[in-house]
């Protein structure tokens, strides 16, 4: 049946002030849900950044005295830093050294468990659980058992001994301080990153890997051809979580090696330089400014990561 014209405009200026209400009404239920989330979000994160970007031009220390005006001096320092070898340049140096160990390792791991749990075994939800439990414990509590193993009559040196390797002084070496921190840190990750692995694998068409077997792909073939380019989005998401994670790190090192940085600065990273100059130096504004260009550097390669990783996939 057909509706007169008459009823049909009256409808559609009904219809019109009724739907707005409705869009704004869901529009106001939204934010309010999401409010708790931006008030955090914008006075922790937004502003804090602001100010700290602020007294990034100013000498301050814990509040003793005014903030006094110092322009672009924190950032000399810095710059004098970099090229005399100083400590937060070793320490971005060091942060580079240690998110190539992390990222990688934790990439290789998280694929590999992520491939091994996406089989159809018994126990899989256990075997899973059981994998991502590191990444649930606490950091401190993690560190704190990985300093017994690294201890010289520790586990990883008494296994040694069994096979006839002299033990090795892990934490106080200057070529094994790093990598040992940084097998702590895979260790820690590399289940979180497992379970992007997982939820991408779920996405991943049945019948693309049906198509391979039906061609005489092998189980390797199939995995090299088709589920590892299928994984471009989540390996990009992984590399750039990975590398944030990595020059941030702070915890762990200042638990096992101290705010110094362990051996001859082997594990001093960005972050730990900046902790030093806040709270040990009570260089507040130098710290501000050493903050800035870590993000900046953050930020850079992340582009960087986002410019040769192609994460656009065609079925």
């Amino acid at each position: 049946m057909q509706i007169p014209a008459r009823l049909s405009s009256m409808r559609r200026r009904w219809d019109g002030p009724r739907m707005t209400r409705l869009r704004r009404a869901e529009l106001f239920s939204a934010y309010g849900f999401l409010a708790p989330y931006l008030i955090i979000l914008i006075i922790f994160t937004v502003i804090a950044a602001a100010v700290a970007f602020v007294l990034s031009f100013y000498k301050v220390d814990f509040g003793f005295t005014p903030p006094e005006f110092a322009g672009l001096h924190n950032y000399q320092i810095i710059w004098y830093d970099l090229t005399h070898n100083g400590d937060y340049g070793v320490s971005l140096v060091n942060g580079a050294k240690y998110a190539i160990m992390v990222v990688f390792a934790q990439t290789v791991v998280a694929l590999a468990l992520a491939l091994l749990l996406n089989q159809k075994i018994r126990g899989r939800s256990i075997f899973r659980t059981v994998f991502f439990l590191p990444s649930l414990t606490s950091s401190v509590a993690i560190s704190m058992i990985f300093l017994w193993l690294y201890n010289d009559k520790g586990a990883i040196n008494y296994v040694l001994s069994l096979v006839g390797i002299s033990p090795h002084n892990w934490l106080n070496d200057t070529n094994l301080a790093l990598p040992s921190i940084a097998m702590l840190a895979i260790w820690t990750t590399a289940p979180t990153m497992m379970l992007i692995y997982l939820a991408a694998l779920q996405d991943i068409p049945e019948s693309l890997l049906e198509a391979a077997r039906v061609d005489g792909a092998n189980t390797w073939q199939t995995i090299w051809h088709i589920t590892i380019p299928l994984l471009r989005p989540a390996t990009f998401v992984i590399i750039v979580l990975g590398s944030i994670g990595a020059f941030q790190a702070f915890d762990q090192i200042y638990i096992m090696q101290g705010p110094d940085g362990g051996p001859l600065r082997s594990t001093i990273t960005p972050v730990l330089e900046i902790y030093n100059s806040a709270f040990k130096n009570s260089l507040m504004g130098l710290a501000c400014a050493q903050a800035f260009i870590l993000f900046i550097t953050i930020f850079t390669i992340a582009l960087l990561e986002r410019r040769f990783i192609d994460a656009n996939i065609q079925y």
